[in-house]
């Protein structure tokens, strides 16, 4: 096992091999759920679900689901692949640009950009040591505040609210303590109810429960405020789920810990979640999801995918499959220079460009901890 001064050597490339080994085989699924469940987390702070909503993006169905597929491609793509391969960098590139008309007029604040990205390093933890068979160890917590300490390097986000910000950080683990102090801060100062925070919040469930039958959209949403928390769930003015559902989601918690630890053999090779294509397509270009939540944005039809078991339970449900609706929601896949609002599509490419640059000087994928010789 590494000691605390040879992690303080962990470069971002290392970093993001150790947390892209547990979303795909050791934890995939509440790695998964975190990521879902940071991303919604944010829309409790009303500055960042004000301007959400502001966007018109949410008007109806389709548009949401278009925007958290761009999320989540994003977010998969530069955290799926190594920080110092072009494909990482393209699509943190094509995300500072989305972000930067909504900087530059000063509709988004350092402080939106930096609890943002502190969720997204601090959720995973949280979610995992609560529910998984085991907790994080050291090594993978450095990992965590090591690599996204590199991302927020690369998003350009300042780290002055932090203690130490002058002299710097040791490693990724005090980096990671003094965001998870910041946060917990910002949220009891930020985190308040709001009437944006509850639409953006209603809106996106409605797209996650796309023609469920009623009864099981009350208990979903049940099930999701006990998830959330306390603060974010008073937040969001979504009501108190009864006390049953607390002990009930809890014991079901608890039983999936205590039979994946003792119980169940480790998860095999084969068993990797596998989310987005390794490699683009040989005649596009462009790459696919490999998983949705509601509409299936950017995932290529195939027989399992339309006919399989886990298809025909979508089909009684009334929910779209992949293919369904001609080219509707572009199962030919994305370019990340393409990712976005459609309004956004074939803009940005110089303002890429310059983000690129930026990042490779930054020497993106070493040690975001040490100066380069």
């Amino acid at each position: 096992m590494l000691d605390r001064p040879s992690m303080a050597k962990m470069t971002a490339d290392e970093a993001q091999e150790i947390l892209k080994e547990l979303t795909e085989l050791e934890f995939p699924k509440f790695m998964g759920f975190s990521i879902v469940f940071a991303l919604f987390k944010t829309y409790g702070i009303p500055s960042i679900s004000s301007l959400l909503l502001n966007t018109g993006e949410l008007a109806n169905g389709k548009t949401a689901s278009k925007r958290i597929a761009d999320t989540g491609v994003l977010l998969l793509e530069f955290a799926l692949n190594k920080p110092s391969s072009g494909r990482s960098r393209e699509a943190i590139a094509r995300m500072n640009y989305l972000h930067s008309r909504y900087i530059k007029a000063g509709k988004i604040s350092n402080a939106d950009m930096l609890y943002t990205l502190s969720v997204f390093a601090l959720e995973p933890v949280r979610w995992v040591n609560q529910y998984e068979w085991r907790e994080f160890t050291e090594l993978e917590l450095c990992a965590c505040g090591t690599y996204w300490k590199a991302l927020g390097d690369a998003m350009d986000i300042s780290f002055d609210a932090l203690p130490s910000s002058k002299e710097g950080w040791t490693d990724g683990l005090h980096w990671l303590d003094e965001v998870r102090s910041w946060s917990a801060e910002h949220e009891a100062i930020n985190m308040v109810p709001a009437e944006s925070n509850s639409r953006l919040a209603h809106a996106h469930l409605d797209v996650l429960f796309i023609n469920v039958p009623q009864r099981l959209v009350v208990i979903g949403k049940k099930i999701v405020g006990v998830l959330l928390g306390e603060r974010i769930r008073r937040a969001m003015i979504l009501p108190k789920p009864d006390t049953v559902y607390y002990q009930v989601i809890n014991l079901a918690l608890i039983s999936r810990k205590l039979i994946l630890r003792y119980l169940t053999l480790p998860r095999p090779e084969l068993m990797r979640k596998d989310y987005i294509s390794s490699q683009p397509n040989a005649t596009t270009g462009r790459y696919s999801a490999k998983e949705y939540l509601s509409y299936p944005w950017y995932v290529t039809p195939t027989f399992m995918r339309r006919w399989g078991p886990h298809a025909l339970i979508i089909r009684l449900l009334g929910r779209k499959l992949p293919g369904d609706d001609g080219n509707c929601y572009l199962p030919e896949g994305y370019l990340l220079s393409e990712v976005g609002p459609s309004s956004q599509i074939g803009r940005g490419s110089d303002d890429m460009e310059s983000s690129k640059t930026r990042i490779s000087n930054q020497r993106f994928g070493t040690c975001p901890f040490q100066l380069p010789a």
